[in-house]
């Protein structure tokens, strides 16, 4: 059977189907430190402090990539050159209000990073940290979005999206 894969929970939609499967668009931020190495932006979740990438719904009237691009400027406060290619999907159960759960598949898009605000949207619900991508393998909490991002590592797939 087809898997259906749905653009957000409804709340006019109760209950949800068991097996629903939710779309969601993710940016992985980056840019160039001053001795030429990649650095990636995680940001932190605001219910738990857990480190992730900034990700969301498709916003109306947006592509995927340019949803993921609004993402990291409401999240993580920067902007920049969003890729149209995806770098790779993984998956995760999203904790609803009600204590609930979805399960939720992110495609992830690279973001090169051309400014950071000082001041943006969830500044004070957030935390930011630039790092290797080494150390964001090690740091994300979320077992999907880490073995997406040793696969990148392995395949230097950001590297070759950065051109080297």
């Amino acid at each position: 059977m087809d898997e259906l894969i749905l653009e957000r929970p409804s709340r006019w939609r109760e209950p949800l189907e068991e097996g629903d499967v939710f779309q969601q668009f993710g940016a992985l931020p980056w840019r160039r430190n001053k001795h030429g190495e990649i650095r990636v932006l995680l940001v932190t979740s605001r219910e738990r402090g857990r480190w992730l990438f900034p990700k969301g719904w498709l916003a109306p009237g947006r592509s995927a990539p340019d949803s993921a691009a609004t993402e990291a400027f409401e999240e993580a406060g920067v902007v920049g050159d969003i890729h149209r290619e995806a770098l790779g999907s993984y998956s995760y159960a999203k904790i609803l209000n009600d204590q609930s759960s979805v399960d939720c598949i992110v495609t992830m898009f690279p973001l090169r990073v051309r400014g950071t605000l000082l001041e943006w949207r969830e500044r004070c619900e957030r935390k930011r940290r630039w790092c290797h991508l080494s150390e964001a393998v090690e740091i994300v909490s979320d077992e999907g979005l880490g073995r997406l991002l040793r696969e990148i590592q392995a395949d230097d797939r950001l590297k070759a999206l950065c051109g080297r």
